[in-house]
């Protein structure tokens, strides 16, 4: 694809100024309306490449609008995926270097912490993603990972191990650092850590780590 960055607008709680922000820092990106995301969208006048889900939570007019067009695709209600999981897939078929899904947070716990999951995924196949709402900003390692200073999304970064165990943790350039640390899923020792540097360094040996910059 010609298109570096893939953009999802998913069917979670949104904030209007957040995805118009996003979307304007990346011009080049490809936008996918999942499900309620793309009346989100539709009702700020963005254009969507494409457009997924069963639309079980959608506005009839948007199963009107893309019924038959070559860049909607209209998914069974009654599957074993949501319908953010089924768009993260057709997402890592384009190839992209990054993956954004906005509107991942909020409401539904169930389908937040599904869509955490998706991270891993990406993860997985060699793809970076990452979930931004109006306060928080969230990716998962398996190896490491910088954030400038000038440019992290709030004033802290918190690190939740992901899997049971995570190996090898380090930190360089933070308020509180660490060497070759061990976390397990309990652990709460990662959250509201600050940068202190210019950049932050975090680098893990084994295991997943979710990285939340975060603002209140």
């Amino acid at each position: 694809m010609s298109k570096k960055n893939v953009i999802m607008v998913v069917g979670g709680e949104t904030c209007d100024e957040t995805i118009i922000n996003t979307i304007n820092s990346n011009p080049d990106c490809y936008i996918m309306g999942v499900d309620r995301g793309a009346e989100v969208i539709d009702r700020l006048g963005i254009e969507a490449d494409m457009v997924i889900g069963d639309f079980d939570s959608a506005d009839s007019f948007i199963r009107d609008k893309y019924q038959g067009k070559s860049n909607a695709i209209f998914l069974n209600p009654v599957k074993d995926a949501t319908d953010t999981h089924m768009a993260v897939l057709e997402a890592i078929k384009l190839k992209p270097n990054c993956i954004t899904i906005l509107g991942a947070t909020g409401g539904r716990l169930d389908h937040m912490m599904g869509n955490f999951a998706l991270l891993k995924l990406c993860v997985d196949q060699g793809v970076s993603a990452t979930i931004i709402d109006e306060h928080n900003k969230i990716t998962m390692i398996d190896k490491q990972m910088k954030i400038s200073k000038q440019e992290q999304y709030g004033k802290y970064v918190s690190l939740i191990p992901f899997s049971d165990v995570v190996t090898g943790v380090s930190l360089t350039g933070f308020a509180y650092g660490l060497s070759n640390a061990t976390m397990i899923k309990a652990d709460t020792i990662g959250i509201s850590n600050e940068i202190r540097e210019e950049e932050g360094f975090i680098s893990i040996k084994t295991g997943y780590l979710m990285v939340m910059e975060t603002k209140d």
